[in-house]
């Protein structure tokens, strides 16, 4: 296909073939390994204006402030947590049952997400479709999923129909169909879906860093979804079995929109007594953790036109009190497109879409995650680049940089709290951690109370790079003996994370 763009525009556009050079990157082909630089930088007049244009100076830092919170306990034991908010005539709520992943066998993996799809399959009195039919006659939504730690459903209404959802909601939860024709149709689709998965470097990245990261002998180094050997092993009575661990004695729900404490909880006494069960206890899951110095792990994706790269150790549960400081300290690296990892790789370098770090909370130690995907042939250069930025980071930070952080966290969350799923999580961390309901002016006051010290403390403490190990999947043919260059102790793994 032939420019459309006109001649003498494209003349204006590169009016100095000396110049533009600087800033267009060659293409080059066949290439294992590549360097290449930002180029330079526009220069521009302002357009003049009568109006100022000028930024205003910096006022006050704003700090959030938290919202009333009611609570209160069912007769079954579930506990209630709510936020009234009347601007909109919507609701939404969600039931969170402690377990999850966590009480799948570790033969049969996958099955406490398989359950939470089949339990969405229709009820004793309605098919699948007539179910959706049902959610859809009352423009509302309903979704039931299992994460690692607890199964949660979740749904959104208009105030009015309310309890016509929550009647659905209570269904779907207590006269489950067991169709044996949707287990089978599910299960197939289960297994195409792991299948494909084989083909996502980025999902083999995932899967293997976490078998790696937690062993292959607990739960918490198995995908929640599950594997193909897993979900072969699943029938429909383990299912069933897997049911009746859902019990309202630990369980909490989740409520917040245009609906006062004593509706909702009037709507609910009908759940409170037929929904009454004792559950499982949740089983202790030992987690041990392996020093692993300087341990590079490769798997091969032949052809592959980008590698994927995890880079990790675990570091602490969100219960720690230190869990809230290393969120903190991590924002200045890879917390967002500002973090170095995303400036460096991505705007200077054009390696990457993105690249970011962070850890994830859960009640069991988690992992501190850096993570990227970049082009094949900029595997090694962004792998020197990432151990450089993480080897000196805490050396480096400074006053500047505590300062940055304080302002960039506090103002990019002055919004983080106005919609109702926002208002929901902020329920779901007090009832899952045990927190009171100023956790988050308590929060803010304890990033505002933090020194340049503080930082470099938490800094040195959990994002030490030698102790972390490296997952790169990519194209073994160019890039296994680039990856080599780094200097780590080099393992090839398969796609399910078996030596080579």
């Amino acid at each position: 296909m032939t420019s459309v763009v006109p001649k003498t525009k494209l003349n204006l556009a590169v009016a100095d073939a000396e110049e533009a050079k600087v800033w267009i990157e060659e293409v080059k082909k066949d290439v294992a390994s590549e360097e290449v630089s930002q180029g330079k930088e526009a220069t521009y007049e302002k357009t003049p204006s009568k109006f100022d244009r000028s930024e205003p100076n910096f006022g006050e830092l704003p700090l959030v402030k938290s919202p009333e919170v009611w609570t209160g306990e069912l007769a079954n034991g579930m506990k209630l947590y709510g936020i009234e908010n009347n601007e909109l005539p919507l609701v939404s709520f969600d039931i969170t049952i402690p377990g999850g992943h966590l009480l799948d066998p570790i033969d049969k993996s996958g099955v406490s997400s398989f359950m939470t799809s089949m339990l969405m399959e229709g009820t004793i009195n309605k098919t699948s479709a007539e179910l959706e039919e049902a959610i859809g006659l009352l423009g509302a939504t309903i979704n039931m999923n299992s994460s690692t730690e607890e199964i949660r459903i979740t749904a959104s209404c208009l105030a009015k129909n309310f309890d016509k959802t929550l009647a659905l909601v209570e269904e779907i939860l207590l006269e489950p169909r067991w169709d044996e024709k949707e287990f089978i149709r599910l299960k197939q689709a289960l297994k195409t879906s792991l299948k494909g998965r084989e083909a996502s470097p980025r999902a083999i990245a995932s899967i293997n860093f976490n078998k790696l990261i937690y062993g292959d002998n607990t739960i918490l180094g198995l995908p929640n979804s599950g594997t193909l050997e897993s979900v072969d092993n699943i029938t429909l009575e383990d299912l069933k079995a897997h049911y009746n661990n859902l019990a309202p004695r630990k369980a909490s729900f989740h409520i917040t929109g245009s609906i006062t404490k004593t509706s909702a909880e009037k709507s609910l006494s009908s759940l409170a007594t037929k929904w009454n069960k004792e559950g499982v206890a949740i089983p202790e899951i030992t987690i041990s953790q392996k020093d692993k110095t300087d341990q590079l792990y490769f798997i091969d994706v032949p052809g592959s036109k980008q590698s994927v790269i995890f880079i990790g150790k675990l570091a602490l549960s969100a219960t720690n009190p230190e869990f809230n400081n290393l969120a903190y300290a991590n924002e200045i690296l890879g917390g967002g497109s500002s973090g170095r990892l995303f400036q460096t790789l991505r705007i200077q370098k054009g390696y990457t879409y993105g690249a970011y770090s962070g850890i994830r909370p859960l009640q069991h130690i988690a992992p501190f995650i850096v993570a990227t995907s970049v082009r094949s042939n900029a595997t090694l250069p962004s792998l020197k680049i990432i151990e450089e930025m993480i080897t000196t980071y805490g050396e480096n930070f400074d006053e500047d940089d505590t300062e940055t952080t304080k302002t960039k966290i506090l103002k990019g969350s002055t919004r983080d709290y106005e919609g109702l799923n926002d208002k929901l999580n902020i329920l779901r961390e007090m009832s899952k951690y045990n927190k009171p309901a100023s956790y988050i002016e308590e929060d803010q006051k304890e990033l505002v109370g933090m020194s340049e010290l503080d930082f470099k403390s938490i800094i040195e403490k959990y994002i030490t790079e030698n102790n972390m190990i490296y997952v790169v999947v990519g194209d073994k043919a160019t890039q296994f003996e680039e990856v080599k260059k780094l200097n780590k102790v080099v393992t090839e793994l398969d796609i399910n994370g078996n030596r080579i």
